[in-house]
C-alpha cells in the first residue's frame, strides 16, 4: 500500500476573492467575499491493491475573533459533513476536518479491500470545497460543496450554505428570512431563476427541463436555505431536486432589488449599513 498525505493551513489576511468548484456546470453561480478567510489545502491520497482513493478538504473559512461566531459556524460544518463528531474545542476547525477525512478514508479503504477480494475495482473520492460567500461586516454567508463517487454510473454532489449574524451567530434561512405570505409571491421569481440558469424565455419551454413539468406552474421552494450575497440572495436545487441529473443543479442569485421587499424585517436588518 502506497499512501501519502498532505495538509497545510495558513492565515491570509484581507484575501478577498473564494472560489468553489463543483464538477456540475453551475450556471449563473455568484461568488463574492469582503472577509479574512483561513485558506485550507488538506489532501489523502491512498492507493490499495491497485485501486485509489482520494479525499480533499480545500478553500477557505472564515477567520474571526467572535468565538460564539466561531463555535456556531464550526458546529454547522460539522452537522454538514456527518454530525458525528463530539467537537471538544469550539474554535478548533481543523480538528473537525481532520476527523472526517480519517473517518472517511478508513471506511473508504475497507471497501476497496471488499470489492478487491472479489475482484471489482472500485474509486473511492469525497472532495470538499469551503467558501466564504459574503461577509458584509453584519453577516457572513458560508457555503460547502461536496463531490462523492463510490462506483457507478456517476459521482454526487451536494451544496451547503448558510447567513450567520456576525453579532450573535444566528442563522438565516427559510425559517426567518422570508414570512409565510412571501415565500409564496417568491415563486414567481424563483420560476424566473430557474428559467435564467436554463436559458430559455417561454414558461412553456421550462416543462421540458423540469422532472415533474407541473413545477412549472408552481416551482417548491428549495430545499437548501438561502443565502445573503453582497447583491442578491442565492437559491440552490440540489441534484434530482426538480430536474434531472445531467442539468445539474439549478443555481441563482436574485438581486436586492427584486427580492429585498419580500424580506422579514431582522433580515433587511443585516442589508443596512454601520
Amino acid at each position: 500500500m502506497k499512501k501519502s498525505f498532505f495538509y497545510s493551513a495558513a492565515v491570509m489576511a484581507l484575501l478577498m476573492t473564494a472560489t468553489a468548484c463543483e464538477r456540475q456546470e453551475n450556471k449563473g453561480t455568484e461568488t463574492a467575499t469582503q472577509s479574512d478567510t483561513v485558506s485550507i489545502n488538506m489532501v489523502y491520497a491512498d492507493s490499495v491493491d491497485h485501486n485509489h482513493l482520494n479525499c480533499s478538504m480545500t478553500g477557505s473559512l472564515l477567520a474571526t475573533d467572535n468565538k460564539q461566531l466561531k463555535r456556531i459556524t464550526n458546529e454547522w460544518i460539522n452537522e454538514r459533513l456527518g454530525g458525528i463528531y463530539t467537537i471538544k474545542d469550539a474554535q478548533n476547525t481543523d480538528s473537525i476536518l481532520n476527523f472526517y477525512q480519517k473517518s472517511w478514508a478508513d471506511s473508504s479503504i475497507q471497501t476497496i479491500k471488499e470489492f478487491a477480494s472479489m475482484g471489482a475495482p472500485i474509486e473511492c473520492v469525497w472532495e470538499n470545497t469551503f467558501s466564504v460567500l459574503a461577509d458584509n461586516g453584519k453577516f457572513v454567508s458560508l457555503s460547502i460543496n461536496s463531490y462523492r463517487f463510490e462506483g457507478g454510473a456517476h459521482g454526487s454532489s451536494v451544496i451547503s450554505q448558510q447567513t450567520f449574524r456576525k453579532e450573535d451567530g444566528r442563522e438565516f434561512g427559510w425559517n426567518n428570512m422570508f414570512s409565510e405570505e412571501n415565500k409564496y409571491a417568491l415563486r414567481d421569481l424563483l420560476k424566473k431563476g430557474v428559467m435564467q440558469y436554463f436559458e430559455i424565455d417561454r414558461e412553456e419551454d421550462l416543462k421540458n427541463f423540469l422532472l415533474n413539468p407541473d413545477d412549472a406552474f408552481l416551482l417548491p421552494l428549495p430545499e437548501t436555505p438561502p443565502v445573503m450575497l453582497k447583491d442578491g440572495i442565492r437559491f440552490v436545487y440540489q441534484q434530482y431536486e426538480i430536474a434531472p441529473y445531467a442539468s445539474g443543479m439549478p443555481t441563482f442569485t436574485l438581486p436586492y432589488s427584486e427580492v429585498k421587499p419580500l424580506l422579514t424585517t431582522s433580515a433587511k436588518e443585516l442589508l443596512d449599513e454601520k
